[in-house]
């Protein structure tokens, strides 16, 4: 059966971004229709997990800070209207070699933007920090501001949310394909063919399909996150910020014991390149002993039994950056994802900008940045 639907904005994607815009949008009195092409309450993108760090002095860089300031501002807000306990707050610790692009980076930021911070030494983080092996010569950097989302919790508030300011949103039902109109945009699904005077496209790792623009400059990575029992010390695991390690060429992050969870720990960017169609889901012996060799090196007693492992997926650009854009020849499509493993804390803040982008074709918060212009060739 055919139907023709006419509103104001259609939401291609309805994970963080997405469910974000969509909130974001209707509670501001625009008519909302979301698409998503998996059930709801799905895992099956880049946001499943249980957990999500959110920081501030961040190390990928300073211009960050403030859309993390209003983000986290925003979450609270959420928080407030909804109920929910979304956002746990306990501190970050982000740790390694003084020159490396962690600590240094985390400084640079904390600094730039006079973030509350303590600079510790080696001596200090193994007394403050006795769960980690900590070599000679690291430094770390804490900061109360930090802790962790849950993400399928605040998805499906901003999901609820929206659908109470009058969102429809759909699932099971992928955009096939869409096409810009005079003045608006058209898309297709298996059920029928829906106008809008707008398209926000937050397709995650299934963006190149929607935006194949952009296509050339993204890449998706498949990522296994692991929750280990403690050998011991369960108390003091539960007691620990979220953290953050370089250790030599590689970035390890984790989050403090939680009942029934365990200890949570990944590594970033391991590189292995995956098609979000057919990605394999299946934990391998490889990823777990990538990580348990960390472990064993860096945090012994968080090396126990394996609890769970959860497979997901990064969209990545050439430079890490994400991009939130209007799409060059389409003045009604606003886009925004690729946020190479780093974009969920952002998603409160992601959401009000898209919104900003399609009610008044512009923000107030920097995000030239993120430009798509930077990345896509003529």
């Amino acid at each position: 059966m055919n139907e023709v639907a006419a509103v104001d904005v259609i939401v291609a994607g309805l994970g963080a971004h997405g469910s974000s815009a969509a909130y974001h949008l209707a509670s501001r009195g625009a008519s909302v229709l979301g698409f998503d092409r998996f059930a709801r309450g799905h895992t099956l993108g880049s946001s499943g997990g249980l957990s999500r760090i959110i920081r501030l002095s961040y190390y990928e860089h300073p211009d960050y800070v403030p859309l993390l300031r209003r983000a986290w501002t925003l979450w609270r807000d959420l928080e407030r209207r909804s109920g929910e306990q979304l956002l746990t707050e306990t501190g970050g610790l982000y740790a390694g070699a003084p020159d490396g692009e962690l600590v240094a980076g985390a400084l640079e930021s904390a600094r730039r933007h006079g973030l509350e911070h303590e600079v510790l030494e080696a001596t200090a983080l193994r007394e403050r920090y006795p769960l980690f092996e900590w070599p000679d010569g690291w430094q770390g950097v804490f900061e109360r501001q930090a802790g962790w989302l849950a993400p399928e919790r605040t998805i499906e508030t901003h999901l609820r949310l929206a659908e109470q300011d009058g969102a429809m949103l759909r699932f099971d039902e992928p955009i096939e394909r869409w096409e810009s109109t005079n003045g608006g945009v058209r898309v297709w699904t298996a059920t029928g063919t829906f106008d809008a005077n707008h398209l926000v496209i937050a397709a995650g790792a299934w963006m190149s399909q929607l935006a194949p623009e952009l296509a050339p400059e993204l890449s998706v990575e498949r990522s296994v996150l692991f929750w280990f029992e403690p050998t011991a010390e369960r108390d003091a695991f539960a007691r620990l910020p979220i953290y953050i390690i370089q250790d030599t060429d590689r970035i390890f992050y984790g989050f403090p014991y939680v009942a029934g969870q365990g200890v949570k720990v990944a590594g970033l960017h391991f590189g292995d390149a995956a098609d979000p169609d057919t990605v394999d889901r299946n934990p391998s012996p490889r990823d777990e002993e990538r990580v348990r060799a960390w472990l064993r090196r860096r945090m012994p007693l968080a090396n126990g039994a394996r609890r769970q492992a959860k497979v997901c997926m990064y969209t990545n650009t050439p430079d890490a950056h994400f991009i939130v854009d209007r799409l060059a020849d389409h003045p009604n499509v606003v886009v925004a994802s690729a946020c190479s493993g780093h974009g969920f804390k952002f998603s409160s803040v992601i959401g009000e900008i898209l919104a900003d982008l399609v009610l008044r074709a512009e923000t107030r918060h920097p995000i030239g940045f993120l430009s798509a212009k930077r990345l896509v060739r003529g």
